[in-house]
């Protein structure tokens, strides 16, 4: 038994067991002290009905746009050729080789009202004066949707290749036109992928805190911006770690539930 492998993770283990457990409790004695009236604080303030609403509404329109977007990316990742698909993949993953503030100031500069996406509608005629995109829930979504998108395509693509290339051929074979074998063949088939990606990119996106803050307008305050806002405006530490148990309450259920989705790409079959 001594001579596992395992055992050799162990010291590893514990110390990262450590590390996520320190805080955690140190966020769990704030939060509780005084018989949990940081915890009421939190509740009854009026700011948390408007920061969730956000949190949540935000949350779910990224992962609405990201998704659809990760399905056509993770599609044409798998249709494309070799070369095709090495090219597409650096496309993809380019938001992982950049930092999120790099990437936030540049959308800012394109969607000023004299920034690039401006001038380009003025120049199609779209429009006869600069529209207001900065600072708007539009761009917050736009920002946001740019960081997780690699999140929604990586467990798409997973699903799409997992199935057998014999399952379309016998689908055509019987008849099926294309257009029936993405929808009784192929879609049910990454139904798990799509989920997983789904679930993956609303926890991502429950904890953005820069980019609202880049982007968006006061009225698009996010949970991780009432945490901000408690500390650093209110300086009340114990009030942002009550808010930050009831975040890390709603994530841990989330998270539960995407490890919960089949990871495998046929219906969870193994």
């Amino acid at each position: 038994m001594l001579r596992s492998p395992f055992w050799l993770l162990l010291p590893v283990g514990l110390l990262y067991g450590a590390l996520a457990l320190l805080p955690i409790g140190v966020i769990l004695r704030l939060g509780l002290t005084d018989g949990g009236a940081p915890l009421r604080t939190v509740l009854h303030s009026p700011l948390l009905l408007r920061a969730t609403e956000n949190t949540v509404v935000i949350s779910l329109l990224t992962t609405i746009v990201a998704v659809v977007l990760g399905a056509l990316l993770a599609v044409a990742v798998w249709r494309a050729s070799p070369t095709l698909r090495s090219l597409l993949w650096a496309c993809i993953l380019l938001p992982f080789w950049t930092g999120v503030l790099i990437k936030n100031f540049a959308w800012a500069s394109l969607l000023q009202d004299n920034g690039v996406v401006n001038a380009l509608l003025l120049a199609l005629g779209v429009t006869d004066h600069p529209l207001t995109l900065l600072h708007t829930r539009f761009a917050v979504i736009v920002g946001m949707v740019h960081y997780v998108l690699p999140y929604a395509v990586f467990p798409i693509f997973t699903a799409l290749s997992a199935i057998d290339p014999l399952l379309e051929r016998a689908a055509r074979s019987l008849g099926a036109v294309p257009r029936r074998v993405v929808w009784w063949v192929i879609l049910p088939l990454i139904v798990p992928g799509l989920s997983n990606a789904a679930l993956l990119v609303f926890i991502v996106s429950c904890g953005f805190f820069i980019t609202p803050v880049i982007l968006g307008a006061p009225s698009d305050m996010m949970i991780a911006n009432l945490i901000d806002y408690y500390v650093h405006d209110l300086v009340d530490f114990n009030a942002a770690a009550a808010l930050s148990l009831l975040i890390l309450a709603a994530i841990v259920g989330l998270i539960v539930a995407q490890q919960m989705v089949p990871k495998e790409g046929q219906h969870g079959a193994a």
